[in-house]
Formats: C-alpha cells, structure tokens, sequence
C-alpha cells in the first residue's frame, strides 16, 4: 500500500518511503497492540478495546508523522514546528480516528458472529 501511494499517488515519492513505513506499519500498529492488550488486562469491554486500539493507533501514525515533518522542517524551532504539524493534521485525522475506531469495531462485530471457529482456532474468542 506504502508504495503504491508513493509511486502512483505521490503521496511523498519514494523519497519517504521510510518515513512513512515506519510511521504507518510500525510505530501506529505497536501502539494499537500495547493498547488493546493494555484494555483487555484491564478488564475493559472488547468492542471498547478494539475501538480505541484503533483510533489510538492512527492517531499515534500521525504524532510521528508530525514528529518527522517538524525534524525536516524545524522553520522557526523544532516544537513550534511539531505543534504547527500536530494541529493541523489534527483537523482532518481525529475524525477521521474515531471513524476508523468505529469501523474497525464493526468489522470485528461481523467477524465474531460469522468466523467464530476461525477466531476460536486463532485464540480471539474463548470457550463455545
């Protein structure tokens, strides 16, 4: 997906192909995972916990996101440019996380009532 964005989208060239795999494909999932397995050593609902593992972890994607674009172009100082990226991404994305928060809970809605042997099979869902 990260390279067809660069390479058809240009959505950063290939030049930030690094960049944007390290914030797309390792710091936003890890951050997704800590905080689904945070929530569910918490006790907190599943749905609860998919939901905000999701949300977290795209809104995380971004932090980086503006973490990197702020060493680039640090303008008038590195945190007011952080805070610059940061607000303006912030615009866009946290709707845009809580929908995908949303979406992604449905989806395991669906998958929980129509693969349950599978997800039995994978260790998601206990007992019958």
């Amino acid at each position: 997906m990260l390279l067809f964005q660069a390479v058809l989208l240009a959505h950063g060239g290939l030049t930030t192909l690094g960049a944007n795999t390290f914030s797309m494909a390792i710091a936003g999932p890890f951050v997704s995972f800590g905080v689904y397995r945070l929530c569910r050593a918490l006790k907190v609902n599943k749905l609860a916990a998919v939901f905000l593992a999701a949300c977290l972890g795209d809104l995380f994607t971004y932090c980086v996101t503006s973490f990197q674009l702020a060493l680039a172009y640090p303008g008038e100082g590195f945190s007011q440019s952080l805070l610059l990226f940061m607000s303006v991404f912030s615009l866009t994305q946290i709707p845009l996380a809580i929908i995908e928060g949303l979406l992604t809970a449905v989806v395991v809605l669906g998958l929980e009532a129509w693969a349950k042997p599978e997800l039995r099979d994978l260790g998601y869902l206990e007992g019958a």
